[in-house]
This record gives structure tokens, C-alpha cells and sequence, in this order.
């Protein structure tokens, strides 16, 4: 897989812990347009990381939210 810049989508997030990220792999994991996804425990804004050639800021958030979590587009 090649990774492109313009394929990790970086969010800030309220996944502060590993039960949280326990409720959001089933949905992450199942979908098929996600190559690899992970979120940094240890960083002050939760980062969630999404590797996607296809989906956009919005659906991942859309994706989040059904989780009953949420993320905001972590810009540069």
C-alpha cells in the first residue's frame, strides 16, 4: 500500500481511552474503505489517524459520531 499525505486524515478526538477504542473498531475495522486507522492515547487532543484513498473528513466524522464518540478535522 502506498501511502500518500493526502490519504491520512487527522482528527482530534474524545477517544481518551482503550475501552473507547474498543467501541469504535468494530466500525473502523469492518469498513471497507479504510486502509489502517489508529488513535494516539497519549496526545493532549486524542489524535485519530484514518488512512482512506477514498473517504473524506466528513464521512469519517459521520462514521465517529455513530459510534457515539466525536472528531474534529485537526488542521496543519
Amino acid at each position: 500500500m502506498n501511502t500518500n499525505i493526502e490519504n491520512v486524515l487527522v482528527f482530534r478526538s474524545n477517544i481518551r481511552t482503550e475501552e473507547d477504542i474498543e467501541q469504535i473498531s468494530n466500525a473502523l475495522d469492518a469498513h471497507p474503505m479504510i486502509d489502517t486507522w489508529s488513535v494516539d492515547l497519549t496526545d493532549a487532543d486524542y489524535v485519530l489517524r484514518v488512512i482512506s484513498c477514498s473517504l473524506k473528513e466528513c464521512d469519517v466524522i459521520k462514521l465517529i459520531g455513530g459510534c457515539g464518540y466525536t472528531c474534529e478535522e485537526l488542521g496543519d
